[in-house]
C-alpha cells in the first residue's frame, strides 16, 4: 500500500517537474528558446531526478527523447522557411529560372521567364523544354546532351557560363546567357537554368569592335601624323606610321618618350598648361587646336598644326592629336608678303616720282619699309660726290628713327671699290677692317659688323650707293634682289630731278647760243659780200662751226623733244577745251610755235643723223603719182590761203623709184611749201615729171617767184642761210633745203635747182626707176578723229614711262576719260609685274628703259600667257620707219611718236576700251 503510494507520489512530484520545466520552456521566445527550453528541461529533469530519486537512465531517456522531439520540430520549421525564400527568390530573381528534369521537362517557370520568352507557366509546365525555347536548328543537339546526361551524369554545359540562342513564342531569336546548375530534389536529379537576355550587351560588344577597328585603320592608315599620351603622364601609349616617318623616331623609340621630349625649351611651359586643361575634361568632344614647334630626331624644329581631343585609352586618360606640317607653308606664307611688300616699295616710289617728291623725301618713304623688309639693323641712301671724293647721306633708316637731308659727309672710300660699282657689283665691307673713327664706331654702335654697299646707276652714271648691314656677313639672294631692284628706282629718281634741271639750263643756253650764232652768221654773211679772201676763211670757219654745231644739236634735239612732248601736248588739251576766244588765240600761238619749233628740231636732228652715217632709211618701191598727190594734197591750203594756183602734170600710176616713201614725201612738200612762201600773189606751181632712158625719173616743181640771182645759188643748200629772206616776214629756218639735199643724196638722186631772177625758179629730184611690188602699200590715213568715249567705257591702262613729264601728260589726257584708270611703273620689270597682276585693258610702252630695252618688254608680255591678249601701244621719240614696221610686225598695235598727237592717242585708247573690242 505505502509502495504504490510512493510510486504515486513519484509520479506527482515527476509530473510537476516536467510542468515546471515546460513554463519554463516557454518562458523564451518562440523564434530562439530551442536550445534555452532544452537546457530547462535538463534543469527540471535533474532537479526532479534529484528530488524523487529517479534514475540516471531514466533520465538520460526521457532527455533524448525530448531532444529528438525538438530537433523534429526545427527541421520541419526550417524547411518551411526555405521553402518560403525560395519561392520568393524565384519570384523576384532577375534572371529568368526554368527547372527541368532529366526527361527535359519543365519543372518551373518563374515570372522573369515569363517576360522574357512570352509563355505563362501555366502553360509550359510538364512540356519539353526543347518545343517551348530551343531554336528548331538546336533541338536535335540539345535531346543528345540530356541523352548523354541521363547515361553519364554529366555534360558540357553544367556549372558554366554559355551564349546560346533562345527562342520567345512570336518565334523571334535573341541571345542569352545561360548557367545550368543540377540539384537534387527528393531524390531525384532536376537542373535549374539561369537565362539572361544579352542582346544590347552584344549590341554594345559589336559596335565596340567595329569602332576599335575603324579607330585602328584610320589611326594606323592616316597619312598625317598621329599620337595617342598618357595626360598625366605625358608618356606617349600609341603612334601611327606618319609620324614614324615624319619625325624619324621609331614605334619603340616614340613609345619610351614624353610628349615633352618632341617640343622645343620654351615651348615646355604652355604644353603643361594645355595637357592640364585636357585633364580635366569630362567632354570627350572637347580638345585644343593651335599652331605650335615640334623638334625632330634631326633636331630640326619644325611648325605644326595641333589638333588634340581629350579620350579614353585602354582604362587611361589620354588624348588624341593629329599634327599637320605647315613649315612649308608658313614659308611661303612670308615670302608672299616679302614680295607684296617689294612691289609696294617700288610702287610707292614710282607714285612719288610723279607726284614729283623730294629725293630726301622718296629715299626717306622707301627705308622706312625697306629696312624691315632687309632685316637689318641700318640702311642708308648715300650720294656720291665722285670731284671730292667725298659721299653725303640723303637719308638714313635705324632701328628707332628716320634721318633726311644733307649733313653727313664722310670719305668714299669707306664705299668699296668705286670702279667695281660704276660696273654694277656689290661692296661687302668689314668694319672692323676700316681705320678706326667716328664713322667705324657709330656703325659698330648701331649693330652693325658687316655691311654691303648696292650700287645706284642710272643712264650709266654712278650717282650713289644704297648700303645696309648687320651683324652677320651673310647676305642671301633674295635680300640682295630686293635692294638692286630699290636702288635701280631710287637712282631713276633723283636722276629724273637732276635731269629736269639740266633740260631747263641748256634750254636757255641754246636759245642765248642761237641768237649769238645768228648775230655771227649774219656779220659773216655781210663781211663775205666784201672780201672773198675772208670769205674762204669763214666759210671754213662756218664749216667747222656747222659740224660742231651738228653734234651739238643732234644730243640737244633729241632731249629737247620730251620737254616739247609736254608742251604739245598740254596744248592740245587746251584746244580741246572750250576757251575764251583770246586764250583760244594763245593756245593757237603756242602750237603754232610749239610745232614750228618740233620742225626745226627734226630738221636739225636729221641733218645730224645725215652727216654722222646714222640716219636710217627704208628704201622699197614707192608709187610717184601717189605720192605726188599726197603731197600736193597737204599742200593746198597753203597754196590757196597765198592766192597760188596748183597745176600737176599728167603722171603714170604705174612709175616707182626706190626711196624711202617717208622721206621722199618730206623732200616734195619742203619744195611745194617753199614754191608756194616765195611766190608772187597770184602765181602758179606746176609739177610734173620726166623719164631719163628708161631708169631715172627727174621730178619737177617750178614757181612762177622772183627767182634766185647767180651770187646766191651756191648758197642754196647752206644750213641756216636764208639767203635774205629774214626781213620779207616768211617764216623759215634756213634748214629745209639743207636737209632735202641731204635726203636726195643719201637716197641715191639728186636735187639742183635753176632760177631765173623775175622769172622764178624749177627744183628737179631725180631718183632711179625700180619696178612696182606685187602687192602695194594701203597709203596711212591721217590723225582719227576722237569721239566721246563710250559713257559706259570702263578701261585699266598701263603706262611703263621713266620720264617724268611724259607721264604727267598720259595723266592729263586721259583724265579726259574719267572712268579710265592709269597705273605707271618707272622700270620694265616693275611694268612686268603690274601687267601681270592687273590685268589691264591697254599697255602704253616707251622704248627707253633704265633695266630692260623697250622691245624686251614688248617680247614677254606677249610671251606670258596672263598678258599675251593685252593690246600695246608704243609711245617713243623714235621714229624710223624701219624700227616702226619691226615693232609693229613683233606685235605691237600700234606706234605713236613724240610728241603726241593728243586726238590720235585719245582715238587709240577708246578703239581699245572694253566696250570697243566687244
Amino acid at each position: 500500500m505505502s509502495t504504490r503510494v510512493g510510486v504515486r507520489t513519484s509520479y506527482v512530484i515527476l509530473g510537476v517537474g516536467l510542468l515546471l520545466t515546460l513554463a519554463t520552456a516557454f518562458w523564451f521566445e518562440a523564434e530562439s528558446a530551442h536550445a534555452y527550453a532544452l537546457g530547462a528541461s535538463l534543469i527540471g529533469l535533474t532537479l526532479s531526478g534529484v528530488l524523487f530519486g529517479v534514475t540516471r537512465a531514466e533520465l538520460r531517456a526521457r532527455m533524448r527523447a525530448e531532444r529528438v522531439a525538438a530537433e523534429l520540430r526545427d527541421s520541419q520549421e526550417a524547411l518551411r522557411e526555405s521553402e518560403e525564400r525560395s519561392r520568393l527568390t524565384l519570384a523576384r530573381a532577375l534572371d529568368a529560372i526554368i527547372t527541368i528534369d532529366v526527361e527535359g521537362l519543365i519543372l518551373g517557370w518563374n515570372p522573369q521567364a515569363e517576360q522574357l520568352f512570352g509563355w505563362p507557366a501555366e502553360d509550359v509546365l510538364r512540356r519539353r523544354l526543347s518545343e517551348i525555347i530551343i531554336p528548331p536548328a538546336y533541338r536535335e543537339a540539345h535531346e543528345k546532351g540530356l541523352a548523354r546526361l541521363r547515361e553519364t551524369g554529366d555534360g558540357p554545359a553544367l556549372n558554366r557560363r554559355l551564349e546560346l540562342s533562345a527562342l520567345r513564342r512570336d518565334g523571334t531569336e535573341f541571345p542569352v546567357e545561360l548557367a545550368i546548375t543540377p540539384v537534387q530534389l527528393k531524390g531525384a536529379m532536376v537542373f535549374s537554368a539561369f537565362l539572361r537576355d544579352v542582346t544590347q550587351q552584344r549590341q554594345a560588344q559589336d559596335a565596340l569592335r567595329e569602332s576599335e577597328a575603324s579607330f585602328r585603320l584610320l589611326f594606323a592608315g592616316n597619312p598625317l601624323a598621329m599620337w595617342v599620351y598618357d595626360v598625366e603622364t605625358l608618356h606617349f601609349l600609341e603612334v601611327n606610321a606618319a609620324a614614324v616617318a615624319q619625325y624619324g623616331y621609331s614605334r619603340e623609340e616614340f613609345l619610351r618618350m614624353r610628349i615633352s621630349d618632341i617640343r622645343p625649351p620654351e615651348d615646355v611651359d604652355r604644353l603643361k598648361d594645355v595637357v592640364a586643361a585636357l585633364a580635366t575634361v569630362t567632354d570627350e568632344t572637347r580638345g585644343h587646336t593651335g599652331p605650335w614647334r615640334h623638334r625632330l630626331k634631326d633636331g630640326r624644329v619644325i611648325d605644326v598644326d595641333v589638333v588634340s581631343h581629350a579620350m579614353v585609352f585602354s582604362g587611361r586618360r589620354a588624348a588624341l592629336v593629329v599634327a599637320t606640317d605647315v613649315t612649308e607653308l608658313k614659308r611661303s606664307e612670308a615670302t608672299l608678303a616679302k614680295y607684296a611688300e617689294r612691289l609696294s616699295i617700288l610702287h610707292e616710289i614710282d607714285r612719288a616720282v610723279i607726284a614729283a617728291a623730294a629725293p630726301v623725301e622718296i629715299a626717306q618713304a622707301a627705308l622706312q619699309r625697306l629696312r624691315p623688309l632687309l632685316g637689318v639693323p641700318r640702311a642708308i641712301v648715300n650720294l656720291f660726290d665722285l670731284a671730292a671724293g667725298e659721299v653725303e647721306w640723303l637719308a638714313a633708316a635705324g632701328r628707332r628713327r628716320i634721318r633726311g637731308g644733307p649733313g653727313v659727309r664722310f670719305p668714299l672710300k669707306l664705299m668699296g671699290d668705286v670702279d667695281a660699282l660704276r660696273r654694277g657689283e656689290l661692296q661687302v665691307i668689314d668694319v672692323a677692317s676700316l681705320p678706326r673713327g667716328p664713322e667705324a664706331e657709330s656703325l659698330l654702335a648701331s649693330g652693325v659688323h658687316v655691311y654691303m654697299v648696292v650700287p645706284m646707276i642710272a643712264g650709266g652714271e654712278l650717282i650713289g650707293g644704297l648700303s645696309f648691314g648687320g651683324a652677320s656677313a651673310q647676305f642671301p639672294p633674295e635680300q640682295i634682289s630686293i635692294a638692286r631692284e630699290v636702288a635701280t628706282q631710287l637712282a631713276i629718281a633723283i636722276t629724273q630731278a637732276r635731269l629736269y634741271e639740266r633740260v631747263t639750263r641748256h634750254a636757255e643756253e641754246l636759245e642765248q647760243r642761237v641768237q649769238e650764232r645768228t648775230l655771227a652768221l649774219g656779220a659773216a654773211n655781210e663781211q663775205l659780200q666784201q672780201e672773198i679772201a675772208e670769205r674762204r676763211r669763214a666759210e671754213e670757219k662756218a664749216d667747222h662751226a656747222n659740224r660742231a654745231k651738228s653734234d651739238f644739236l643732234s644730243r640737244m634735239s633729241h632731249e629737247l623733244r620730251t620737254p616739247l612732248n609736254g608742251i604739245l601736248g598740254f596744248a592740245q588739251l587746251l584746244e580741246m577745251e572750250s576757251l575764251p576766244v583770246d586764250q583760244e588765240e594763245s593756245v593757237a600761238q603756242i602750237l603754232k610755235a610749239g610745232r614750228h619749233l618740233l620742225g626745226l628740231i627734226n630738221e636739225v636732228l636729221d641733218i645730224s643723223r645725215i652727216e654722222t652715217g646714222r640716219l636710217q632709211l627704208s628704201l622699197e618701191p614707192v608709187p610717184v603719182f601717189e605720192t605726188l598727190r599726197g603731197a600736193l594734197d597737204i599742200v593746198r591750203p597753203l597754196a590757196a590761203q597765198h592766192g597760188i594756183a596748183l597745176n600737176a602734170g599728167a603722171a603714170d600710176e604705174r612709175q616707182h623709184v626706190l626711196a624711202d616713201r617717208q622721206r621722199l614725201q618730206q623732200v616734195l612738200l619742203n619744195l611745194l611749201s617753199n614754191a608756194v612762201k616765195y611766190n608772187r600773189t597770184g602765181g602758179t606751181v606746176a609739177v610734173s615729171c620726166e623719164e631719163i632712158l628708161g631708169e631715172r625719173l627727174r621730178i619737177l616743181v617750178r614757181d612762177t617767184g622772183h627767182g634766185i640771182s647767180p651770187d646766191k645759188l651756191d648758197r642754196l643748200f647752206t644750213p641756216f642761210d636764208r639767203l635774205g629772206a629774214e626781213g620779207t616776214g616768211v617764216e623759215g629756218t634756213g634748214l629745209g633745203l639743207a636737209l632735202s639735199k641731204h635726203l636726195v643724196d643719201v637716197m641715191g638722186g639728186t636735187l639742183d635747182v635753176t632760177s631765173q631772177v623775175g622769172v622764178g625758179s624749177t627744183f628737179a629730184v631725180e631718183l632711179p626707176l625700180t619696178a612696182a611690188p606685187v602687192e602695194a602699200l594701203e597709203p596711212r590715213g591721217g590723225s582719227p578723229t576722237v569721239d566721246p568715249a563710250p559713257p559706259d567705257a570702263r578701261m585699266v591702262v598701263l603706262y611703263i614711262e621713266d620720264n617724268l613729264s611724259n607721264l604727267r601728260l598720259i595723266e592729263q589726257v586721259l583724265g579726259r576719260r574719267p572712268r579710265t584708270t592709269l597705273l605707271s611703273a618707272m622700270q620694265g620689270r616693275l611694268g612686268l609685274d603690274l601687267a601681270r597682276e592687273h590685268r589691264p585693258d591697254l599697255i602704253l610702252l616707251d622704248l627707253h628703259l633704265p633695266d630692260l630695252p623697250g622691245q624686251e618688254v614688248l617680247r614677254r608680255l606677249l610671251d606670258e600667257p596672263r598678258t599675251r591678249e593685252i593690246p600695246v601701244l608704243i609711245l617713243s621719240a623714235d621714229a624710223t620707219p624701219g624700227h616702226v614696221e619691226r615693232l609693229l610686225a613683233a606685235g605691237a598695235r600700234a606706234y605713236l611718236t613724240k610728241p603726241l598727237d593728243v586726238r590720235q592717242l585719245l582715238a587709240l585708247v577708246d578703239k581699245h576700251a572694253p566696250g570697243e573690242r566687244g
